[in-house]
């Protein structure tokens, strides 16, 4: 690429006039300075200051990064569950990842590492928390299959403490025939409780109340020929 020439007032007017012609940075540019300029007695200008820029030697500005789209929900709920475990791993300063176990039914995510506990404090919040924000986030995706997030055995523990709760509502409405209803359940663990109770005597289980915040009822089964409260989904 052939060399340019610039003139100016003096060398360094001379790069800003090849600096704004080129459009590359004054500190860019690699030039040899052909005349530096001479100043007449009265402090004018009598020969102007010259530079050749060196094309081969100087590089353009670098084009501009793309905008940061910012983060997206992976499609895959495989890698968009590792991506949000390690992204909490990285911002909390960590030490876990995420193990995904598939059954035809369920897709599990296990989070091990040595700071587990991090996810189980405080009544496992956290851990209930991301459980509950990847099944909104995939829970298209993966009907009619189930995501659940454990660790440690957690998982285990809290299906068995739902099951506890469910048989202990179903012994309290056989004993006076009134309706209990359970806290606020996700959708698999509202499915934990109608499975406990499926084969329960006497009772009968049904969904109600709005998708965050539904429960599950635990009522008398009707007498036969009696008709009964329509079920409320899962």
């Amino acid at each position: 690429m052939k060399d340019q020439v610039f003139s100016g007032r003096d060398v360094e007017d001379a790069l800003a006039t090849a600096s704004q012609a080129l459009g590359v940075p004054r500190e860019r540019l690699h030039y040899v300075v052909l005349d530096a300029g001479a100043t007449s007695a009265r402090g004018l200008n009598a020969q102007p200051a010259r530079v050749a820029v060196l094309m081969d030697r100087t590089a353009p500005p670098p084009p501009p990064a793309p905008p940061d789209p910012g983060p997206r929900a992976e499609k895959d709920p495989r890698a968009g569950a590792r991506a949000m475990v390690r992204a909490i791993a990285e911002a909390a300063g960590l030490e876990v990842g995420a193990e995904i176990e598939e059954a035809p039914d369920t897709l599990t995510v296990r989070i091990e590492g040595k700071d587990v506990a991090f996810f189980l404090d405080d009544d496992a919040d956290v851990l209930e928390g991301l459980d509950h924000l990847l099944q909104r986030m995939y829970q298209r995706a993966l009907d009619p299959r189930r995501l659940v997030v454990t660790c440690e055995g957690h998982r285990v523990e809290r299906d068995e403490g739902l099951r506890r709760t469910a048989q202990e509502l179903a012994e309290a409405v056989r004993r006076d025939g009134v309706p209990r209803t359970t806290r606020a359940l996700n959708s698999y663990e509202r499915r934990v409780v109608h499975v406990a109770l499926a084969a329960e005597p006497g009772i009968r289980t049904y969904s109600v109340g709005e998708e965050g915040n539904r429960r599950v009822t635990v009522a008398p089964r009707a007498a036969e020929g009696e008709p009964e409260e329509p079920a409320g989904g899962g």
